[in-house]
């Protein structure tokens, strides 16, 4: 497995991952997520390859995409100003999922973290999403508070 950052032509394959990972949300919290067939528009997506805040990061076995991730290096945190890294969105192919690919992208995050002088690298989980709160627990991730609702 190779993780490098992606170029212009890797966008069709990650909209591929990110409709996986959109669907598994749409199941999990349908009263939030919808449909969506592309996570990254041609603009949007040459914009973020652009963009000196942000590294896109493929996973590839055997020249086949099997994962993404996608970072900001933020300058502060809204409180206490500090260098932190979010990673926007993360995802693992179905079928690679299970064989170190999440693993992968998350220790290569880490390192570009620590390499942009960020005190900390944080993610947002759904809690329906079990088996991804496992993986980053396991990764020494901790709950940094909760955020809750009530419908009405």
């Amino acid at each position: 497995m190779t993780i490098r950052n992606c170029s212009p032509a890797d966008r069709d394959a990650v909209n591929r991952l990110c409709r996986q990972s959109n669907l598994l949300h749409v199941e999990g919290v349908p009263d939030v997520f919808v449909p969506e067939d592309e996570a990254f528009s041609e603009t949007q997506w040459e914009g973020l390859l652009g963009d000196d805040h942000a590294v896109l990061l493929c996973a590839e076995t055997d020249g086949i995409l099997c994962g993404f991730c996608h970072l900001t290096l933020k300058e502060q945190s809204g409180f206490k100003k500090m260098k932190n890294v979010h990673i926007e969105n993360i995802v693992v192919d179905e079928s690679c999922r299970g064989q170190g690919t999440g693993h992968a992208l998350l220790a290569e995050s880490e390192r570009l973290a620590k390499e942009w002088g960020a005190v900390h690298i944080n993610l947002l989980c759904w809690s329906f999403n079990k088996n991804a709160l496992r993986l980053y627990e396991s990764l020494g991730m901790e709950p940094l508070y909760t955020f809750l609702k009530k419908d009405l």
